[in-house]
């Protein structure tokens, strides 16, 4: 029965008290449901726009980002490349370009979307491992051949020169030309030690406030020149892809322009890369240690097992032969609840140690096989089932395991799915206990490899690994409320 009768909500006051109600409820259930979304549209994001706490990334909707976190993407986030091809004045001949990047020999360009320094996945390794499964079909085949001795093709990056065969597959958005304005920028940032102001007025142009912008003035030293030329590799003596561009078109290449078009004209596409890209790695990493999801279902099955066993079992010995120090019993069970589970962890290790039980199942579920506080909730419950039901069941000749299994349990249903729920969210987001005890990583649960991604992976990917590591527990949420109600509200109602 509701506390306010159908009259009485047509009143004001009731109106504005349930207004309110479900207002403060409303803000909750959002306040509550903010970190986990942002979490998601983090693993959405990447190198250039993880640290932004909109719920929406904003290359979604606003081209001039996405054109940004392409190019960052292309250059492998090297900002002096960057800049350094905006400040070209080309043409925009979009066409001629692209044709004349597929012409040019391996050796005058460099492949673009290279996995950027602090990253761990990129456009470039994702085709190259594409590009070895098609080759090879079984990742046997590619260690004997390459004398490697890798796990999975998701395991293998490219060289820092991609080999010749791949290198060659690349389309033309791979290609970065070599250019010899940018070698001779290098060359004046090495020789002036990164200080801009030192270099003489006559290398510098009028426009240019950092060395990226600088340009090959058309009188030079030849003392300057000739220092130059000694950096420069022996084959790119007689010109670059810049200067063969130049001689051919008559104007800069338009690398700004294209990768511009290139954007607006695939960018649904490249959204959906960006956006599924950390999913993409985590779901790889997870494949990859596939044994790690064998031992967390496992796990998982076996403590919700031994829960349903050992606090059933005990509650029902308390309700049905209660004794004078029963109180005591289940004091002493509940104090328990008031020590962090941290300060069993070396006792229980040094326990399980001794009997020779590390790295097995039995170290992870034995010390949270009983529960003080599932044993209490248990125990009201089985006290408040009616005793005829059992006076019943023991004059037709019941043994207790019948009244256990034939009354008990099938009244204490909604207390055991609720059990069942705790004892699987217990286990399943166990990480330091799991680690401590079971140290061997063919024995490592999900939550473990979680973390050791932690250690490597950046922010973006931190995040999508861990949204999707919580999907299990919000999809048992969404999809077990009743059971969860009824675990909570009727041991009150009984």
């Amino acid at each position: 029965m509701s506390l306010v009768s159908k009259v009485g909500r047509k009143r004001p006051r009731a109106r504005i008290a349930l207004f309110t109600l479900y207002t403060i409820l409303t803000i909750g259930a959002v306040t509550t449901l903010y970190p986990f979304m942002l979490m998601v549209s983090t693993g959405l994001k990447g190198p250039t726009d993880q640290n932004d706490v909109s719920i929406i990334p904003t290359y979604f909707s606003e081209s001039k980002e996405l054109v940004a976190k392409y190019v960052d993407d292309k250059y492998s986030g090297d900002e002096g490349q960057i800049i350094s091809t905006r400040a070209l004045k080309s043409s925009d001949n979009a066409v001629d370009y692209g044709k004349f990047l597929e012409s040019l020999p391996s050796e005058q360009w460099v492949a673009g979307f290279k996995q950027a320094p602090n990253q761990v996945t990129s456009r470039l390794n994702e085709k190259y491992q594409s590009w070895l499964r098609a080759k090879f079909g079984s990742i046997e085949k590619l260690n004997k051949a390459y004398i490697e001795e890798n796990v999975a093709f998701q395991t293998v990056l490219p060289p820092s020169e991609a080999r010749l065969e791949f290198k060659k597959t690349l389309p033309a958005e791979f290609r970065i030309p070599i250019r010899t304005t940018r070698m001779w920028q290098d060359f004046l940032k090495i020789k002036f030690k990164n200080r801009f102001e030192e270099v003489p007025a006559e290398l510098k142009s009028a426009e240019a406030s950092r060395f990226e912008e600088l340009v090959i003035p058309k009188v030079i030293a030849p003392e300057v020149w000739q220092e130059f030329q000694t950096k420069v590799p022996d084959r790119f003596k007689k010109g670059t892809a810049e200067e063969s561009f130049r001689r051919q078109y008559g104007s800069e290449m338009p690398i700004a322009f294209v990768e511009s078009e290139h954007v607006r004209k695939f960018g649904t596409s490249i959204r959906n890369e960006f956006a599924s890209r950390n999913y993409r790695y985590v779901v790889d990493y997870i494949l990859i240690h596939g044994r790690a999801v064998l031992n967390t279902v496992i796990f998982c099955g076996l403590a919700i097992l031994t829960q349903l066993i050992v606090n059933p079992l005990a509650a029902y010995a308390l309700s049905r032969y209660p004794i004078r120090a029963s109180g005591k019993i289940l004091l002493f069970l509940l104090a328990t609840m008031a020590f962090p589970a941290e300060v069993a962890m070396i006792p229980s290790f040094l326990l399980l140690k001794e009997l020779g039980l590390l790295n097995t199942f039995a170290a992870l579920i034995l010390p949270g096989a009983a529960s003080g506080y599932m044993i209490f909730l248990l125990k009201g419950f089985f006290d408040s089932l009616p005793a005829e039901l059992y006076e019943a069941g023991q004059l037709d000749g019941a043994p207790e395991t019948t009244l256990l299994m034939r009354i008990a349990v099938p009244l204490s249903r909604p207390v055991l799915g609720y059990l069942a729920l705790m004892a699987f969210m217990a286990s399943y987001s166990t990480f330091m206990f799991a680690f401590l005890v079971a140290q061997d990583q063919k024995m490592w649960t999900l939550m473990v490899w979680v973390y050791q991604l932690q250690t490597s992976a950046p922010k973006a990917v931190v995040m999508a690994a861990l949204a999707l590591a919580a999907l299990p527990t919000l999809m048992v949420f969404l999809f077990a409320q009743k059971v969860i109600m009824k675990g909570i509200v009727l041991p009150g109602e009984r």
